[in-house]
């Protein structure tokens, strides 16, 4: 198997098994799901070196799970094609997702 099938495979499994995708995770992790097409892609964002309580903290963590959320729906940077609908439903599912972990974990951190 090639790197890009056993990556799809994972993501698969850890989307079909939800305790699966938390347990190689610790509780400041944010995991960014990605659908394109047929292709599921996760990565869990480590939050845990940011204070989520101050403005700072937020904008960096947000700025993390934006990169992450158009790295799992396919986004290359100096890509010179056109953005798809099929990206933006992605990016827009992904880091809508992504920012509502986000804000539950920056409450129960405070």
């Amino acid at each position: 198997m090639t790197n890009k099938m056993l990556v799809a495979l994972a993501a698969t499994m850890a989307l079909a098994l939800p305790g699966v995708a938390s347990a190689g995770s610790n509780d400041m992790d944010v995991i960014v799901d990605g659908h394109a097409g047929t292709e599921t892609r996760t990565i869990a964002v480590s939050v845990a070196d940011l204070n989520l309580a101050s403005s700072n903290g937020m904008r960096r963590a947000d700025s993390r799970l934006v990169r992450a959320s158009k790295q799992v729906c396919g986004w290359v940077n100096g890509s010179i094609l056109p953005v798809t609908d099929d990206y933006r439903a992605c990016y827009g599912t992904a880091i809508e997702g992504a920012r509502s972990d986000l804000n539950s974990l920056a409450q129960r951190q405070s």
